[in-house]
């Protein structure tokens, strides 16, 4: 007589999550952060203001929509 080993089993598997999403909030921030950034640097053609601006617009907009 053979006797089969069967591995036990989970009962209850557990539920596939959701990827977590980035809050729409901080994609407008960023977008708009990022094209101020742009703007400046590319005007000046300082690359540093323009990403001093782009960290000062992501401060600044948190600020104004919290």
């Amino acid at each position: 007589m053979r006797l089969s080993r069967r591995r036990p089993q989970p009962e209850d598997p557990a539920p596939a999550r959701e990827p977590e999403r980035i809050p729409q909030r901080w994609v407008l921030i960023l977008i708009t952060a990022f094209l101020g950034g742009l703007t400046v640097g590319g005007l000046s053609g300082w690359a540093g203001a323009g990403v001093a601006t782009a960290f000062g617009l992501v401060g600044l907009l948190h600020r104004i929509m919290n």
